[in-house]
């Protein structure tokens, strides 16, 4: 065969296997959980845990990450970060509006980069389909690109007058991605998920088994319209090999209003992890003042862990993730 006829099957081959097998478990891994606190003007906080259940804060429970002076844009909500090759990279949102999200990297959570203003819309995008905000930027690597994407829920003017949205306050948000491979330059955000109605906080992980990416997300509607509640959606492992993804219809609430589990908790700003066989899912339960959790061997069947946690007080949405204990300089000071 001749080599250039080959590259078809060896893509193939390659995007068969990015998502196959479950990657093996390192040694000295840790859990880390970024959160922020108030409407996040003090910054980025951190705490970390080897079991799953009780995190505690470090650097005494103070920011390890200060927001960067922006006008206008000046915190540091909703943080999210991704252990790569040595690297944190982190995203956060800097403004309840605007049109832009922030960007830092750091090689041991003590030390970051100068932050970068991301505007994720080009200037010449007509006013009508500029974001009026830009919420809950979550970081992911990609295997089968080989890059960063970054998923965020944004409205527009333009889906605003479409005639779809039952309640002002809700925004009708649509999901948006960019992509970076060095957290330098930034691609052009692209609508990638669009149920119909308004969704926030999407957050997505490798199913290895299944060779799919699981997506989970808030439903942004009333609960007498079947919102505030957590749900799952699913796609095939290459994002962009038809753009957008499609993604399976979204599932039944899992967690909050109109779920099996915790039905009178509204939730919010999920994070999906899994570990030792079973899937996690960290929220923040809003309206009750405190994070929960719940685990699934199937994404199906769901186990309410809530009253197993332990975190620090008086967080808000942030990102669970596994890095390396080592690389985190605030667990050898």
């Amino acid at each position: 065969m001749h080599p250039l006829n080959a590259l078809p099957i060896l893509a193939g081959l390659f995007l068969a296997s990015a998502l196959h097998a479950d990657p093996p478990a390192e040694p000295d891994q840790a859990l880390i959980l970024t959160y922020f606190r108030r409407n996040g003007e003090t910054g980025v906080f951190l705490a970390t845990s080897s079991d799953g259940h009780r995190f505690t804060a470090v650097n005494n429970d103070q920011p390890v990450f200060t927001p960067p002076q922006w006008p206008g844009q000046a915190l540091t909500r909703d943080p999210s970060i991704v252990f790569h090759k040595g690297v944190f990279h982190m995203v956060w949102t800097s403004n309840w509006n605007g049109r832009v999200f922030g960007y830092a990297r750091s090689t041991d959570l003590v030390k970051w980069s100068e932050p970068v203003m991301v505007t994720p819309f080009p200037r010449n995008v007509p006013p009508i389909d500029q974001p009026l905000n830009v919420w809950a930027p979550e970081i992911h690597r990609d295997p089968v690109k080989d890059d960063f994407f970054i998923l965020f829920s944004s409205t527009t003017p333009r889906e605003l007058k479409d005639g779809d949205s039952k309640i002002a306050h809700d925004k009708d948000h649509r999901t948006y991605i960019v992509r970076t491979r060095d957290g330098k330059s930034f691609s052009s955000a692209r609508l990638f998920f669009d149920p119909g109605f308004s969704v926030i906080d999407p957050v997505m992980h490798p199913d290895h088994a299944n060779r799919r990416w699981v997506m989970v997300l808030k439903h942004e509607l009333h609960p007498n319209d079947g919102g505030k509640n957590l749900r799952l959606a699913f796609c095939p492992p290459d994002l962009e090999q038809e753009f957008p993804p499609t993604f399976t219809k979204l599932s039944g609430p899992i967690l909050g209003p109109g779920s099996p589990v915790r039905p009178h908790e509204q939730v919010e700003g999920p994070s999906l992890l899994y570990r030792d066989g079973r899937w996690h899912i960290y929220c923040d339960a809003f309206t009750s003042h405190h994070y929960s959790l719940i685990t699934s061997e199937d994404l199906v069947t769901w186990h309410d862990e809530t009253d197993q946690l332990k975190m620090p007080g008086d967080l808000r949405h942030g990102t669970v993730f596994t890095a390396p204990r080592h690389k985190i300089g605030w667990l050898a000071k």
